[in-house]
């Protein structure tokens, strides 16, 4: 094969390759997970279902991937073990929030692990779904709980959102 020959082929093969590479690397740089902590502050209700409200900060809502503030609801809660020994108590919560500025709501699921001797948890989150702007939200995170006695507690979720 001539020289011009292999030099065009080359040619080609890079131009093949780099184009390969902005179709893979321009969708992941445009969709990245931005960093969230979410504080909410949880009124226990024993005639129905806990609820409070909620403040959002990070890259994720400097971009609008999630709104800066609102309130919640539990709608599912269900209990998942107990460990007698050390006192520790697994529950999943299923929680609905509600965007102040009407851009939609969305819903997270918790694992707790719960110590019902102090009053302490800490839980890992996902994002089940959501409406509005948030029906393509997805993310997850971990997050801890301190006692707000007499009232309730306040919870503090880290993690990423995508949108």
């Amino acid at each position: 094969m001539p020289i011009m020959n292999r030099r065009k082929h080359a040619i080609a093969a890079m131009l093949a390759a780099i184009l390969v590479l902005m179709a893979i690397a321009g969708p992941v740089g445009a969709a990245s997970p931005k960093s969230v902590t979410i504080v909410s502050n949880v009124t226990f209700n024993p005639d129905g279902p806990n609820y409070g409200d909620f403040a959002a900060s990070g890259t994720a809502v400097d971009s609008g991937v999630i709104c800066a503030s609102g309130t919640f609801v539990d709608t599912g809660i269900r209990f998942a073990g107990y460990q007698s020994d050390r006192g520790i108590v697994q529950l999943q919560v299923v929680k609905e929030f509600t965007c102040d500025d009407g851009t939609g709501t969305f819903v997270v699921k918790l694992q707790i692990q719960a110590n019902f001797d102090t009053g302490i948890e800490s839980f890992t989150w996902v994002v089940l779904g959501g409406t509005g702007d948030y029906g393509s939200l997805h993310g997850s995170g971990s997050g801890s709980t301190v006692p707000n006695a007499p009232i309730g507690n306040i919870n503090t979720y880290e993690g990423f959102l995508l949108n």
